[in-house]
């Protein structure tokens, strides 16, 4: 159970994150101003004078109106109910959540993924995670798994088999869990023994019961982790869901692409690692046609996956053993090589 001064401290995060109105940026640099610097409460934050706000944080007139809409009549010494009712929204929630298993991580607690704050800027790290299930899964190496919702069937087989290997040697694949190739990589993933991060495009009291369904046996048994970034009763939009990208990507020490188009959320995800000289991977098949923004990912210093998908010719095999050698073929040719990235970028592990 919590303790009524983190609950409460909590609920301030939730204030301060979601409720305020206010970007990712700014809140970011309140909690390093306030929180950080000062090592004072959120709690003290909204208490405190507009003065103080503006001597250690430096803020704009303009956030400081939006400040003072919620925290007005926290500074009240009996304040009524009815006036803090944002706050007493948050503090239920808080109580639901751990209720329902569900816990919160700040910039600022040691277990918040560092590699969050080294790959993401401050526009776009997260103030707040929610997570469900097994947090010491994002201590093992940590590779993403990215691509359409769209993508053709051999994009998706590609994206199952590559998490697949990469989950039976010991690898923490990351995912979006959307349809096509997130979807892929989670069943991979979860199809052995290794385990897999997911990352929601909305709030963790949001996902519905089919996902809940799929998703609550894979927690259970230590072998998935949810994540959500957002309030937890918000719901899916476009904008949340290219948020989310940069998050599966942030966390990923390494980055395999498996069908990307040169604009959209996998391909900006993609330069940004390659711009931090993260290792990016991506797919290459036998075929005469590529995914041009795999190509030119290439091009611009991604290294190929190769992945065999001609069957040999009807006229000397039939199609039900083409379909066997082919997949026998492609699993032994991925194999090896998530085998060997693995081994070569062993050492980024150790710096995360």
């Amino acid at each position: 159970m919590i303790e009524v001064d983190v609950a409460e401290e909590q609920a301030h995060w939730l204030l301060l994150t979601y409720r305020c109105g206010l970007t990712a940026r700014i809140v970011n640099e309140i909690i390093t101003g306030w929180c950080q610097r000062q090592g004072r409460t959120l709690r003290e934050f909204f208490r405190a004078t507009t003065e103080e706000w503006r001597a250690t944080c430096n803020l704009r007139e303009k956030t400081i109106k939006k400040l003072e809409q919620i925290s007005r009549p926290l500074r009240e010494v009996a304040p009524n109910k009815n006036e803090i009712a944002a706050f007493n929204e948050q503090a239920a929630l808080i109580k639901q959540l751990a209720f329902d298993s569900v816990y919160v991580l700040n910039r600022l607690d040691n277990k918040y993924p560092t590699i969050l704050n080294t790959t993401l800027t401050r526009e776009e790290a997260p103030p707040l995670l929610f997570y469900a299930g097994d947090l010491n899964i994002l201590e093992r190496n940590t590779v993403a798994i990215i691509g359409s919702r769209n993508a053709n069937d051999n994009s998706v087989v590609f994206a199952r088999e590559a998490a697949r290997c990469l989950a039976e040697q010991g690898a923490n694949v990351i995912s979006g869990y959307a349809r096509g190739v997130d979807r892929a990589a989670y069943e991979g993933a979860t199809s052995t023994h290794g385990s897999t991060t997911v990352v929601l495009p909305h709030g963790i009291n949001k996902t519905n019961n089919a996902q809940l369904y799929s998703l609550l046996p894979a927690i259970a048994s230590g072998k998935a982790l949810l994540l959500s970034q957002f309030h937890p009763n918000a719901a899916w939009m476009v904008s949340r869901a290219m948020e989310r990208n940069k998050v599966v990507a942030g966390l990923a020490q390494i980055v395999i692409v498996t069908e990307a188009k040169p604009q959209g959320g996998t391909w900006n995800s993609a330069l940004d690692a390659l711009a931090q000289n993260r290792p990016v991977y991506a797919c290459r098949t036998d075929t005469e046609t590529q995914p041009e923004g795999n190509e030119a990912l290439i091009e611009r210093g991604a290294r190929p996956l190769y992945w065999p998908s001609a069957a040999p010719p009807a006229a000397t095999i039939d199609a039900p053993q083409a379909n066997s050698e082919l997949r026998k073929q492609q699993y032994s040719m991925i194999t090896q090589q998530i085998a060997n990235l693995l081994k070569e970028h062993a050492h980024v592990y150790n710096e995360h």
